[in-house]
């Protein structure tokens, strides 16, 4: 049996090398097929750990058509978001300058191109890319979005409103309560020479959003620079259909308001019910206890915050009992001022509900995560002292 293995072996290499033979003189052209030069090039590189110079002999290796499109915009958007913008730069711009590249392909590398320059900071560049394809017969959705992103980044408000009704006339994104935010920050321009413009943009951001909480505390502060309290008490009177956290943002102009008019007592049964209704409200609870301090006595706003301090209790209310009463006779007290003192000023007064961003004073947009509407006034109760306390150790 060997001996017959070792006679076929011969047969069979003969055999190969015919049917070998008889393939490439019917198929010629694929023996000329030779590797390109570049290609080992770029090899090359590889060996040579020179990674980012493989990368650009390989592009230039790839020939742009409509099969490799996604290809080039897949290494453009890699090199955006590994920071180096002006390679991505340069591959969406030549894919632009492809004849042969379709209306679709070529609207989508002008998107990606418009991306890089916004990437790299050239807005002026990006906004006019994001014209063009806004001008297009059929407009790229992407083009209003990304302009009213350039437009609020510059804080140019009339035309971040304008992109913002075209992106809601098209049904491919919420924005109205944006448009409300812009309208107030127009409004916020006009209110030390333009009241009455003031009130018209303030209108218009509530028609966009009826729970725009901004507009409404932006009213109150324009009725009563204006001396009409009453006015004033009914813009306020919105904001607990429209967001009961921000009511604590309003308890400074229900007072001036009720100062104006000369009825602190209205303002104290006012106040009164509308613990009734949010009784975590500890900010209310403060005030509550200043407007019975200046209408009766210190004892009687003492004895009210300690009865009420019992059933919510809080650390702001109890530094502000503490500050009611006659601390010089008992020896903890001043040591316990101080402590309260301490974590009532470390407290973050506001949180973001999206990010988690947290501070001590007011921002309509979240610099954490740049979302409108999203920072909410939070109240310092006993549950977060153990916390508190850390920070201030």
């Amino acid at each position: 049996m060997m001996q017959w293995l070792f006679l076929l072996l011969p047969v069979a290499a003969l055999s190969g090398w015919l049917l070998a033979r008889r393939h490439y003189q019917r198929y010629p052209h694929k023996t000329s097929r030779a590797f390109n030069p570049e290609y080992f090039k770029g090899l090359n590189y590889l060996l040579n750990e020179q990674p980012d110079k493989a990368i650009d002999v390989f592009i230039g290796l790839l020939e742009v058509n409509s099969e490799t499109v996604e290809t080039h915009l897949a290494l453009a958007n890699l090199f955006r978001r590994r920071g180096e913008t002006e390679r991505a730069i340069r591959i969406h711009q030549n894919l632009i300058a492809r004849p042969s590249l379709h209306g679709e392909q070529r609207l989508q590398a002008m998107v990606e191109l418009g991306l890089d320059y916004m990437h790299a900071g050239v807005l002026d560049r990006a906004e006019h890319l994001f014209l063009e394809l806004l001008q297009q017969p059929q407009p790229h959705p992407e083009a209003a979005k990304q302009l009213l992103r350039i437009y609020q980044q510059e804080k140019n408000w009339p035309r971040a409103i304008e992109m913002g009704k075209i992106i809601d006339a098209s049904k491919t994104g919420q924005v109205k309560p944006l448009i409300a935010q812009f309208y107030c920050e127009l409004a916020e321009q006009h209110i030390p020479h333009a009241r009455r413009d003031a009130f018209s943009l303030l209108k218009h951001a509530l028609l966009h959003d009826a729970n725009c909480v901004r507009a409404s505390l932006l009213e109150a502060r324009l009725y009563l620079d204006t001396r009409q309290p009453r006015k004033a008490l009914d813009a306020l009177q919105k904001l607990e259909q429209q967001n009961p956290r921000f009511l604590s943002e309003a308890l400074d102009y229900w007072f001036q308001a009720y100062q104006q008019l000369g009825d602190l007592p209205a303002f104290r049964v006012h106040l009164s019910r509308l613990l009734e209704r949010q009784p975590n409200m500890t900010s209310a609870r403060i005030m509550l206890t200043k407007i019975v301090k200046e209408l009766e006595s210190p004892q009687a706003a003492q004895l009210l915050l300690y009865e009420q301090l019992h059933q919510h209790p809080s650390v702001e209310g109890l530094h502000t009992l503490i500050n009611l009463g006659e601390n010089q006779q008992i020896a903890l007290v001043p040591l316990i001022d101080k402590i309260t003192k301490a974590m009532v000023e470390k407290g973050d007064r506001y949180t973001c509900k999206n990010c988690g961003f947290s501070g001590k004073s007011m921002h309509w947009l979240c610099p954490g995560c740049a979302n409108w509407g999203t920072v909410h006034p939070t109240e310092i109760h006993l549950t977060a002292l153990e916390k508190l306390l850390e920070s201030t150790s």
